[in-house]
């Protein structure tokens, strides 16, 4: 009688993790990642304040009096985190 060993697969869930494309940000990260840091400081606090106290309009104004584009879905969908900007897949 013969008996076989199969050998363990090795995890390579990190390697696959790490393989994947990444993903291009929203409009709102494309902004941000073009603001100097003092800026991009103040929009991330302005996006994690409550929306009822700064609107989602007001931070495409702001970011459109510096050169950047998005829209008020893309800023809520950013708040959420629901945006490529945070997608694990």
């Amino acid at each position: 009688m013969t008996e076989t060993t199969e050998k363990p697969t090795p995890d390579l869930s990190a390697f696959f993790r790490l393989s994947r494309p990444k993903k291009k940000p929203c409009a709102l990260g494309f902004g941000r990642s073009q603001l100097k840091p003092v800026e991009r400081e103040q929009l991330d606090a302005a996006c994690d304040t409550d929306n009822g106290i700064i609107t989602a309009s007001a931070i495409v104004e702001w970011l459109g009096q510096r050169g950047q584009t998005a829209n008020t879905n893309n800023v809520v969908s950013h708040r959420k985190r629901m945006c490529s900007c945070y997608d694990e897949s």
